[in-house]
């Protein structure tokens, strides 16, 4: 019979985000959401509106397209 071979691991994670740091300091979800103002919250949303907004278009792309099917009129 072969001796069983034994193993372990170790692991750390690193929070990189200065501005998430208020979730890893023992507050609760429903503490931070308490402290949370509605102002808040509705910037957020519109800041996340905005975003999205932005990203409907891509202007560089569109011109590419648009190149090609006016050269695919031509073939």
């Amino acid at each position: 019979m072969s001796k069983r071979e034994t193993w372990s691991y170790d692991w750390s994670w690193t929070q990189p985000y200065v501005s998430m740091n208020e979730f890893f300091q023992g507050k609760d979800c429903r503490e931070i959401y308490k402290a949370l103002t509605v102002e808040q919250e509705l910037d957020r949303l519109d800041q996340t509106d905005k975003a999205i907004q932005n990203m409907l278009t891509y202007p560089d792309a569109e011109s590419i397209l648009n190149k090609i099917k006016e050269e695919s009129k031509y073939d």
